[in-house]
């Protein structure tokens, strides 16, 4: 994953499984020179791989994403315009280090993403 796409601000868990966390968006991550040069707009998979990294922080344990049951992006998220958001973790046990996990990027009303998804500590 790229480095510099977004920086921690704060984590607020509720226990290993609930949490929020407070990101800011790397303007000049080298990812948006591809995304678009002039016109930066924060990639799916990216935003995906940012909510993993999220969980792994509130959960306190290395993750691994098994399998996606939905994804939508619902608003365009950018990095001039959207430059800080929440990442909203909720994550349940099921068995044998397996979790069910959804989680929500958003800013205010506005809502970017949202995830469900099984993942498994590594």
């Amino acid at each position: 994953m790229i480095d510099d796409y977004f920086t921690i601000l704060r984590c607020s868990p509720d226990s290993r499984l609930k949490g929020k966390v407070r990101v800011r968006l790397n303007p000049d991550c080298t990812v948006y020179a591809g995304h678009f040069p002039s016109e930066p707009v924060s990639p799916g998979v990216c935003n995906i791989e940012m909510v993993r990294q999220c969980a792994e922080l509130v959960h306190n344990h290395t993750l691994r994403i098994n399998s996606i049951k939905q994804c939508r992006l619902t608003t365009l998220m950018t990095p001039l315009l959207h430059p800080q958001a929440d990442v909203n973790i909720d994550m349940q046990a099921k068995e044998d280090g397996y979790y069910r996990l959804v989680a929500a990027i958003g800013e205010g009303e506005s809502v970017y993403l949202t995830l469900k998804a099984d993942v498994s500590d590594v």
